[in-house]
């Protein structure tokens, strides 16, 4: 155990450090998109700022949940607080489909009466979105921290990058003479990606807290493993799961011949 946290605490500063840069970058790029979104008319870039939230609340609780782990396990809680990530996950899932649900149903109305869309303003604010989503996944990249956590933050940022490309597309197209309504129609794949997004959040995080076996493990294999070991006569009752996204936990009972 002792190790195993030395070993986390050299890459935990480098992560929090950069996961509170791209929390404070995706803040400000929030406001921008929300007011340029009201500005522009666009529903294509107020689904990306939906998508953005959810990169704000997802960078919080990254970094959230990086502080409180590292503050290790106590006799009320032996394992430490590891599941406030797994459960601020899941609550942004949540947020990430019923985001995606508005954009379809205000996507559906606008098809049939669109708004005047700005297009080259909208087209310059997916640039910016696409600029700082990019910089941010990338920055997260390079820290080296390969906990579900961190990636779980830099796959929020990749995805609303491409939902940013999908902004600057409809704005590009209706600058250039497009109908109005190609805004709202982009709009729709963007939602589609917010479904994906969460529902790939909500199985993940539900398989952990039903203290499902992790998918890359198999039981069978592991029994037999501790049973070959010469003095081990027998396995039975034997338990794997994950405690959070990066800490895997086995109990079993095992006989053992001497």
């Amino acid at each position: 155990m002792a190790n195993g946290e030395h070993g986390h605490h050299h890459v935990l500063p480098a992560s929090v450090g950069v996961l509170r840069f791209s929390l404070v970058a995706n803040v400000g790029l929030l406001v921008v998109q929300i007011v340029g979104a009201t500005a522009f008319a666009s529903l294509a870039l107020l689904a990306d700022a939906g998508h953005q939230g959810s990169d704000v609340v997802a960078l919080l609780v990254a970094v959230v949940a990086q502080t409180v782990a590292a503050r290790g396990p106590s006799d009320d809680y032996t394992f430490g607080l590891r599941r406030v990530e797994v459960m601020g996950a899941l609550a942004n899932a949540v947020l990430l489909l019923a985001a995606a649900a508005w954009v379809v149903v205000e996507a559906v109305q606008r098809l049939g009466d669109p708004p005047e869309v700005s297009g080259w303003g909208v087209a310059a604010l997916g640039v910016a979105g696409l600029v700082v989503n990019g910089g941010c996944a990338w920055l997260l990249h390079r820290t080296g921290d390969r906990s579900d956590n961190v990636r779980g933050a830099a796959l929020h940022l990749i995805g609303d990058a491409a939902g940013s490309l999908g902004v600057v597309v409809a704005g590009t197209a209706v600058a250039i003479g497009g109908p109005d309504w190609i805004d709202a129609l982009v709009a729709l794949p963007i939602a589609g990606l917010l479904v994906w997004t969460g529902g790939g959040l909500v199985r993940r995080t539900t398989r952990i807290l039903l203290e499902g076996t992790p998918s890359d493990i198999d039981p069978g294999e592991l029994s037999e493993v501790i049973s070959g070991h010469r003095q081990v006569g027998d396995v039975h009752h034997l338990h794997v799961w994950s405690v959070d996204s990066t800490t895997v936990a086995l109990s079993a009972h095992v006989v053992v011949e001497v």
